[in-house]
């Protein structure tokens, strides 16, 4: 399985008619792939739509972001977007998107930049404590960028509520599951963004 990130940047006051055109260009069957989560920023920078949908190989996501590309009106949103960014990602070893559910509506979304021989320590690191991990709170994905800036990865956790990620992530570290040990040494720079569902998104 390999994933479509596809983040879409709009003006200040846009997010909602981005949303509304993604959602007729999907209803209209413009948009190939299995759409896991479309979300909407709500801290951290502002104004972005985050879209992620899963391929059975690259060869239909190369073709469908080709198809998008030449078709002239990516995703429903070439009238607003200020900037598009398509990337591919693969799930770490055994991983699996979450089923779509309602598990939200906070999702946090981190974005990591590693270091050149980061990417296979970071698997190790992430396999000692991933099932620890996951029985604090579930995880939605994590996966490393397979074109682009590269190495790269990125994790989603839902949660409740802002208050219920604070009290949840501080569990995890006082069980001495979070951060991987050992993680920490192979990153180059980190963000954290939270991101709100669009009415339409499997994952909310």
């Amino acid at each position: 399985m390999i994933y479509s990130v596809c983040t879409i940047e709009v003006p200040p006051g846009k997010v909602n008619a981005a949303l509304a055109g993604i959602k007729s260009a999907l209803d209209a069957g413009h948009v190939d792939g299995d759409l896991r989560a479309c979300w909407y920023s709500e801290i951290g920078r502002l104004n972005r739509v985050l879209m992620i949908s899963a391929y059975a190989s690259a060869d239909p996501l190369t073709s469908n972001h080709r198809r998008l590309l030449e078709g002239g009106d990516p995703f429903g949103v070439a009238a607003l977007a200020t900037g598009i960014t398509l990337d591919a990602y693969a799930a770490f070893p055994d991983v699996e998107f979450l089923h779509a559910g309602n598990v939200g509506p906070v999702f946090e979304v981190r974005t990591y930049q590693l270091k050149r021989a980061g990417l296979s320590p970071t698997f190790k690191a992430w396999e000692k404590v991933l099932r620890a991990r996951s029985e604090v709170s579930p995880l939605a994905i994590v996966m490393y960028a397979v074109n682009g800036v590269v190495p790269r990865f990125m994790h989603i956790w839902p949660y409740r509520t802002m208050n219920e990620r604070m009290t949840l992530r501080d569990a995890a570290v006082q069980q001495g599951v979070w951060p991987p040990p050992g993680g920490l040494e192979h990153l180059e720079s980190m963000q954290s963004e939270i991101y709100l569902p669009a009415a339409f998104s499997p994952l909310h």
